[in-house]
Order: structure tokens, then C-alpha cells, then sequence
């Protein structure tokens, strides 16, 4: 199958690129940036085109000319960033999905799986989470994925385009992207581990709902390659963990006890990720296409020490 992915050298979507590669897909990375930080041999076997998907006219080139049959969209500015520069959250996060589907309607692309995030809900909801619980984020960044989902349901109605998406949890992988609120959730193992030290942006006791890579990489392709008559929905949810900051630091510690953790609060970061709800509901996940968490804490500490690590 000829896939693209859009955000295709950033954190998950480099991983993503792996088993796709490996059973025989033909995968397009589109990105601003040439190469994922990390090694990864299979990146040989991909096209990388450097481009930004908010130019239009650009990106229904690439997918017309590339005979795209499925896109992975991922590329996003997260939360942090987005603070920072919400112009370029708009045009990447608004005009980047729209194009997407645009070129899914005008070229027949197949399918179009679609990140989404906890970060669509604000504080305040009954847990574990419905699926069809109300949406008020207090981020720009969850405010854009809200926009994205609807637009992608839309185009599913209207224009009869398989769109499926999957909110995640925060992201925690080897080289997970620092630029949003749950940059924690990597930056934490990798300082310690390259620097002995790591202090929170949050308070010890601010919990927050995290999904180790492989989980998330593996709901992503479960969705992909379920059967249209076994989905009953076009978004869907997945659980992971729900550790608070001094859990997550107590794990490192009784891995690597010389490492030096602290917690200096910044309180936009901070308060984004307290908004968050700490578990989602994931039963319709389950039902239709055998959703199943296999990463508690432990396992993903000793997963991440031994992946930055090297062992």
C-alpha cells in the first residue's frame, strides 16, 4: 500500500514508519525537517519529501503525483508551541488538516487515520472519559484537535472519506518531542539518563494520563487496518497510565538512584496538563478492533532506560 505520513519524521510517526516498512508498505514522509534526531534503518527505505502541508497547492501535488492510497496525518504544533505561536498552529493544525482531506476527496486516497489527543477535554469530567463527553480544551493545541476531528467526521458524511481517529495520551518515547505540555513524559527519562538530573515543569502531585510509544504506534495501526464493518464509530480513544510527576520520578530512582530530580512548577504548563482527564473511557477501541494497554509504569521506565541507554 502507498502511504504517506504527514509529521513524518517527528516522535511517533518515526516510529510508526518501522512495521510499516517492515511489512511491505510503500511509505512518504512528509516534514519540515529532514530526519527523525534518532537512527532508524528502515528510514532508508522511505521517500522523505521536505515540505509544509499547509501549502495547498503543494501538498494535492505531492498526493496526486505520489497515487497516495493512505495517510497517516500526525504532523501538528503541540501544545507549548502552539502557545507561542498560534499563527503557525492555524496554518499547520486548520489549513494543514483541510488539506488533507481535500486531497483524500479530490485523489480517493483511501483512508485517513488522524491523531487526536486528551488535550481536546478540559477539567472537571466524570472518569473514565466517554468518547462523547463534551470538549472544552483549555489549549489552543486541543482546541484545533477538536476543529480536526469534526472536519474529518464532516468529510466522512459529506464526501464519504474512511476518516479514523484516535485520541492519545501524552506520548512518552526515547526522543519524544519536548515542544508541548507533555514533553515531561520523555524529557524525564532522557535527561536523567544522559545527565543525571531532571526537574518537573509540574507540581509532584499533578497526575497526568501517558501512553509508552509502542502502545500508541500499535493503536495506530490497529485502527488503520480494522474492517470498515467493525467500526462503529469514526473516533475512538485509548488508555495507557496515569502516573503523577514524583510516581513517574520514584520509577526512574529505583532504576537510577544517583539521578538528582526536582520539581520547579511553571504554571501554564502546569495548568494545562492538571485540565486533562487522568483515564479515558476505551471500551468502543476494545469492542471493535481489540484494543488492550500492555505498558504499566515499570515497564515503560525499564523500556525507556534501556532504549536511551542503549542496551
Amino acid at each position: 500500500m502507498r502511504i504517506l505520513i504527514t509529521g513524518g519524521t517527528g516522535n511517533l510517526a518515526s516510529r510508526l514508519l518501522v512495521p510499516l516498512i517492515r511489512r511491505g508498505d510503500d511509505v512518504t514522509l512528509l516534514d519540515v525537517q529532514e530526519s527523525p534526531e534518532s537512527a532508524i534503518p528502515e528510514l532508508e527505505k522511505c521517500r522523505t519529501v521536505i515540505g509544509d502541508l499547509s501549502v495547498k497547492d503543494d501538498f494535492l501535488e505531492l498526493v496526486r503525483d505520489s497515487r497516495i492510497e493512505s495517510i497517516f496525518h500526525m504532523a501538528a504544533i503541540l501544545s507549548g508551541d502552539a502557545e507561542d505561536d498560534a499563527e503557525r498552529a492555524w496554518r499547520v493544525n486548520m489549513e494543514g488538516t483541510r488539506n488533507v482531506l481535500e486531497a483524500a476527496r479530490l485523489f480517493g486516497v483511501g483512508r485517513v487515520v488522524f491523531t487526536s489527543t486528551v488535550a481536546t477535554f478540559g477539567a472537571g469530567l466524570p472518569e473514565p472519559v466517554s468518547v462523547d463527553a463534551p470538549q472544552w480544551p483549555v489549549s489552543l493545541y486541543g482546541a484545533t484537535k477538536v476543529a480536526g476531528e469534526r472536519l474529518g467526521v464532516y468529510y466522512h458524511h459529506r464526501f464519504g472519506i474512511d476518516f479514523r481517529c484516535v485520541r492519545l495520551a501524552a506520548v512518552t518515547a526515547p526522543r519524544g518531542a519536548p515542544g508541548g505540555a507533555s514533553g515531561f513524559c520523555s524529557l524525564l527519562y532522557k535527561e536523567s539518563v544522559e545527565n543525571g538530573k531532571y526537574d518537573f515543569y509540574l507540581k509532584p502531585g499533578t497526575r497526568a494520563p501517558i501512553i509508552y510509544v509502542e502502545d500508541a504506534v500499535r493503536a495506530l495501526l490497529d485502527l488503520h487496518d480494522a474492517p470498515s464493518d467493525a467500526l462503529t464509530r469514526r473516533v475512538y480513544q485509548v488508555n495507557g497510565i496515569k502516573p503523577s510527576a514524583e510516581e513517574m520520578a520514584a520509577s526512574v530512582k529505583s532504576r537510577l538512584p544517583h539521578v538528582e530530580i526536582g520539581y520547579k512548577p511553571d504554571p501554564v504548563r502546569d495548568a494545562i496538563v492538571h485540565s486533562w482527564p487522568k483515564e479515558l473511557d476505551a471500551s468502543d477501541a476494545t469492542r471493535d478492533w481489540g484494543w488492550e494497554s500492555r505498558y504499566d509504569l515499570d515497564q515503560m521506565t525499564d523500556a525507556m532506560i534501556a532504549a536511551l541507554s542503549g542496551a
